[in-house]
Order: C-alpha cells, then sequence, then structure tokens
C-alpha cells in the first residue's frame, strides 16, 4: 500500500501545479493598448460623441422652428381678405412702408412653391391687384390679337408662339398661347432678355376676384398648367 501511494503523488502534485499555474494566467493584467491604438479609440469615441451632439442639437432646432408659428400679415385686395405668412412676401422689414395699400406680392420657389430662396434662379413673383376689366381673358386676347404676325411655331408643354410685329407697343416680345383659343394661357416673353432679370415672362388672369399678375422664368413654360394651378391653391389658402 505504501508503494502505491508514493506512486500517486506526484501525479496528484503535478495536477496540484498545473491548477496553479491556469489561475496565476487567469489572473494577469492584460498588457495595456499600444500608444496609437489609444489615440484612434479616443479619437473614435470622440467623433460618435460629437455626432450625437450633432444629431442631438439639429433635431432641437428643428423641433423649435417647426413649433414657432408662421407671422401672418393681414392684407385686402379689392373686396378680398388675405392672411399671408411673411414668410411668402419676401420682405424682411416689419415696418408699413414695405407692404402695398390695396395689393399683395408673393415671392414663391418653384417649384415648391413655398417660400422663396435668395440662391434660387427659378421663383415666380405674383402681384394680387383689384380686378380691372382690362385684364379679363377675353379683352386681353383682342388687344394682343391686333399686333401678332401670322407665323404661328409650337412649342413644348402645347403651346403656341408668335411674335409681335415691329413698332408695335409688345415689340420684342414673344406671345404663348394654349389651343385652341388661348384662354388657359396667355403669357407674354421677351425675345432677350436682360441679365438681371430673372422672371422675364409674365401672365395676367383673374382669380377669386382679383387679378394675378405672375413674373416667371422662361425655363419653365412647358410647365404653364402646373405652375398656374399652384398659384390658384396657394392664393385659395391665404382668403379668409
Amino acid at each position: 500500500m505504501t508503494a502505491s501511494l508514493s506512486h500517486h503523488r506526484p501525479a496528484h502534485q503535478a495536477a496540484q501545479i498545473a491548477s496553479m499555474v491556469r489561475m496565476r494566467l487567469q489572473q494577469r493584467v492584460p498588457p495595456p493598448l499600444p500608444r496609437a491604438d489609444v489615440a484612434l479609440l479616443k479619437a473614435a469615441l470622440g467623433i460618435m460623441a460629437a455626432g450625437v451632439l450633432a444629431t442631438g442639437i439639429a433635431l432641437f432646432l428643428t423641433h423649435r422652428r417647426e413649433e414657432q408659428p408662421s407671422v401672418l400679415q393681414p392684407a385686402r385686395v379689392g373686396n378680398v381678405a388675405l392672411m399671408i405668412p411673411k414668410e411668402l412676401t419676401g420682405v424682411e422689414a416689419d415696418d408699413d412702408a414695405s407692404r402695398l395699400v390695396g395689393m399683395a406680392r408673393l415671392r414663391l420657389d418653384w417649384p415648391t412653391l413655398g417660400p422663396a430662396q435668395p440662391q434660387s434662379r427659378k421663383r415666380l413673383l405674383v402681384t394680387l391687384s383689384p380686378p380691372d376689366k382690362v385684364n379679363e381673358p377675353a379683352r386681353q386676347l383682342a388687344t394682343y390679337a391686333r399686333f401678332l404676325t401670322p407665323t404661328v411655331w409650337s412649342n413644348p408643354g402645347g403651346l403656341v408662339v408668335r411674335s409681335f410685329r415691329k413698332g408695335s407697343p409688345f415689340e420684342g416680345d414673344e406671345f404663348y398661347v394654349s389651343v385652341p383659343d388661348g384662354r388657359g394661357f396667355a403669357a407674354r416673353c421677351p425675345v432677350e432678355t436682360a441679365a438681371n432679370l430673372d422672371e422675364p415672362c409674365r401672365i395676367t388672369f383673374q382669380h377669386r376676384g382679383m387679378d394675378v399678375n405672375v413674373r416667371f422664368p422662361r425655363a419653365i413654360i412647358a410647365n404653364w398648367a402646373e405652375m398656374l394651378g399652384g398659384v390658384r391653391h396657394t392664393i385659395d389658402r391665404l382668403i379668409r
């Protein structure tokens, strides 16, 4: 029996030593990261924190803008009462001198029909005025027809184009009309556009008891139906 115990003792001691080695290895502190890895980790954490902060600020500012109601400016055009958001007027001054008596103006961005942006080259300048018989569709067409040349050519958007005779009051303009009779759309655009004029074309029509004069870029004339529909819808929302 003594021989048997002495035979198993070395094996038992070896198992104890192996167990102690494993415990020591588990208790060892991992070596520190190299300096470059620490700097990279700090930079990544900084970028993540900055992103979270920027997102929070953007959401906060957006929420604040949504909470702020538009400043409405009352206006009266003829017998029509309007409440116009200040940002649609394009006027920054708050004094009454910047307002038109008996008229109203809108500066709309295209194609959103929201407030016109200073950097935008496509804007609609809309003037609302009391109704004038001169601007009735039939009378406008009769006036223009007397000064048009007989030559007609087509234009994108289903319009036809005619020139005005030399020496007429509208010399230098072209007349864009919808078929068949021009009652849907009739606008004048200059053949040569001044460099500082972004809205050279103009059309006047009547809507809800007002004359509506729109100046717009020639580049969007093919979208005339969408433009007129959008302007009418915008005016409808302003009427009180």
